[in-house]
């Protein structure tokens, strides 16, 4: 450790990107960074860990990607060793053909939607190829620059007729990054009540927001969800929240997967 090089603590390095620790913590257990560790496990971050750390806050806040894709990104992806992982690109390609099918149904160019997203050209034409994945902030953004639901962005099937649903019958949405929705009713209502699956360090990949209003209740583990400039909640099995979705917010897990019951409005006011 005595080579004369500058060295921040987590503290340090998480103030100079603007993160949280925790959020340094868990990109290190996916195997983004690799910090420097003292004989006693502290750890250390050199001038281009910062610098590395800056482009992951980059490629995931801005340009939307998901670890996978941030790992290929920065040349650290691993080859496949089977089971779920090996096929993780198949459904990158179903939703990305998805995409291109939605977009040219509302006769948009990819320019037009990368000006109502925020998202670069490049970005939204990897997706729509399947070579890259999109954070749930993304996609949400995507759904609202073509008028549909998240529901129809991903072409779920099949489409409960019953207002009486078991969970053979729920239409499922598996998120790029490793989140699982079941939703609990039939299309069509004012509510949408859903349960979510959301895996140890997960999040949404930056703020969204949208028309309606959200109820949430977690069954088990940890979730976090920050209102922008309000406050940033912590919460635990048979935890409560509700709030304006146009307030834009974000989520994420930490040590702990969590699973909860989520409720929006996407109809409210008329939508």
């Amino acid at each position: 450790m005595d080579d004369g090089s500058i060295r921040f603590s987590i503290g340090e390095a998480a103030r100079a990107v603007g993160i949280a620790p925790q959020t340094v913590r868990a990109w290190e257990v996916i195997g983004l960074i690799h910090p420097l560790r003292s004989e006693r496990g502290t750890r250390y971050y050199r001038k281009e860990d910062i610098e590395k750390l800056k482009q992951i806050k980059q490629l995931r806040t801005i340009q939307g990607l998901n670890f996978a894709a941030i790992k290929k990104e920065l040349g650290t992806a691993q080859a496949p060793t089977g089971g779920a992982e090996s096929d993780f690109s198949a459904p990158q390609r179903r939703i990305g053909e998805r995409l291109r099918q939605v977009r040219i149904q509302s006769r948009k160019t990819l320019k037009e939607v990368a000006e109502l997203t925020n998202l670069s050209v490049s970005f939204l034409s990897s997706l729509e190829h399947g070579y890259t994945g999109a954070s749930v902030a993304s996609l949400r953004s995507i759904a609202e620059a073509y008028g549909v639901s998240v529901r129809d962005l991903f072409g779920t099937e099949p489409e409960p007729s019953s207002p009486h649903v078991t969970p053979s019958e729920r239409p499922v949405i598996h998120w790029p990054n490793g989140a699982r929705y079941e939703e609990l009713a039939p299309k069509g209502l004012i509510l949408e009540p859903t349960f979510v699956y959301v895996p140890r360090n997960v999040d949404s990949g930056g703020f969204y927001s949208h028309a309606g209003e959200e109820f949430l209740y977690v069954l088990s583990g940890v979730f976090f969800l920050e209102l922008m400039e309000q406050k940033t909640y912590r919460l635990e099995a048979q935890h409560s929240l509700c709030f304006i979705s146009t307030t834009p917010h974000r989520w994420w897990t930490e040590d702990e997967e969590a699973e909860l019951i989520w409720v929006d409005t996407p109809n409210y006011l008329g939508r």
